[in-house]
C-alpha cells in the first residue's frame, strides 16, 4: 500500500501508524490543491490522509471542514472523515486496537491535535520543543523548504520522518544532524522573521493582514503574527504571498492564538475560492489578476 499524504506533522504522525501497522510500502507527498485539480494519479492501493478526498483510493482519512461541508460529500468510503483537530485523531481511533504502541502513538496525535487545530499556546510558541518544535519545522507554511543549502532538501528530510516516528522518539529525531540544521535556522531568523511581519502586515479591524507578495519571506512559524506588538487584538490573520514559481497567490486564513474569539470558518471561506483547510486554518490559491478583489473579499468575510 501507498501512503499519500500531506508532509507536515499531522500526516507524518498518520503516515507512522500505517507504517506500524504494516499498511505502508511507500510515501508519496502531495499539496491539497494537486488532489483537487486532479492532477494526482490515486489508484485503490493508496491511503490518503489529510488532503481532499479521491474516489479510487482505498482508504481516506480527513478533517477538514472545506471537505466535510461539500454539499456532494461522499457518505460511504472505507476510512473516517469528520471534523476534529487533526487527521492523526481519526487514524488513530480506527487502528487504535490494531496498534502495538497504544501510549506513544496517543502521546503524538495529542501534539497533533495541538499544532493542526491551533491550539498552540504563546508560551510553548515562545520556547518550542519536542513535538512542537518538530511541528513547527515540518510545516509547509514555515518556509524552510525555501532555502537549499541544507545537506539534504527539505523534502528529503521530511519523507523519513514517518518511518523515523516509528523507531525514535521526537526527541532523538531532534537532535539528528539534519533536524538540527533545521533547528539552528528556524532559531537563527527568528528576529528577522519578527522585524519583516512587523513591516509587512496591518491591521484592519479585528483582522491581520500580512502582504508579503514579491518580497523574500524568511522562515517563520504561521502563529508567529498573533505576537507581534500591535497584533495581539486581532482575532484573525489573512497572508497573501507568492506561489509557486510565481504563477499565482496564496491567502492563508487563520484563527489567532492569543485572541480566540473568531467564529468564521477558514476552510469553507477558502473553499469558495476553490482552496481548503478546517475551521481554524486555511489557504486557497488566486489568480494574479483576481488577487486584489479576492483578498478584499476574504477581509471584509472574516470582519463578518
Amino acid at each position: 500500500m501507498r501512503v499519500v499524504y500531506r508532509g507536515d506533522f499531522d500526516g507524518s504522525v498518520c503516515a507512522a501508524m500505517l507504517f506500524e501497522l504494516g499498511k505502508c510500502d511507500d510515501l508519496v507527498q502531495y499539496h491539497p490543491q494537486d488532489v483537487q485539480d486532479g492532477v494526482v494519479e490515486i489508484t485503490d492501493q493508496d491511503i490518503i490522509c489529510n488532503l481532499p478526498y479521491h474516489p479510487d483510493c482505498n482508504m481516506w482519512f480527513d478533517h477538514h471542514s472545506s471537505e466535510i461541508g461539500q454539499i456532494d460529500f461522499i457518505a460511504i468510503f472505507a476510512g473516517t472523515a469528520r471534523i476534529a483537530p487533526s487527521a492523526a485523531r481519526l487514524v488513530y481511533e480506527y487502528f487504535k486496537d490494531d496498534l502495538a504502541s497504544v501510549d506513544k502513538y496517543e502521546q503524538l496525535v495529542a501534539d497533533a491535535d495541538l499544532v493542526d487545530g491551533g491550539f498552540i499556546t504563546v508560551h510553548q510558541l515562545a520556547k518550542p520543543q519536542g513535538s512542537t518544535l518538530l511541528a513547527l519545522l515540518l510545516d509547509p507554511r514555515t518556509g524552510l523548504g525555501l532555502y537549499h543549502d541544507f545537506a539534504i532538501s527539505n523534502f528529503q528530510w521530511s519523507i523519513q520522518i514517518p518511518e523515523l516516528l516509528t523507531r525514535h522518539s521526537v526527541e532523538e529525531i531532534l537532535t539528528m544532524p539534519d533536524t538540527q540544521e533545521r533547528v539552528r535556522r528556524y532559531f537563527e531568523i527568528e528576529d528577522q522573521a519578527r522585524e519583516f511581519y512587523a513591516e509587512n502586515s496591518y491591521l484592519d479591524g479585528n483582522v491581520i493582514v500580512s502582504d508579503v507578495r514579491g518580497k523574500a519571506v524568511p522562515a517563520a512559524n504561521r502563529f508567529l503574527i498573533y505576537t507581534l506588538d500591535g497584533f495581539t487584538g486581532g482575532n484573525i490573520s489573512v497572508r497573501i504571498s507568492d506561489g509557486k514559481q510565481g504563477q499565482f497567490y496564496t491567502i492563508a486564513v487563520a484563527h489567532s492564538i492569543v485572541t480566540s474569539t473568531s467564529q468564521v470558518d477558514a476552510g469553507l471561506l477558502c473553499k469558495d475560492y476553490r482552496g481548503g483547510g478546517h475551521e481554524r486554518a486555511a489557504a486557497c490559491q488566486v489568480s494574479i489578476e483576481d488577487s486584489d478583489n479576492v483578498l478584499k473579499e476574504i477581509i471584509e468575510a472574516c470582519k463578518a
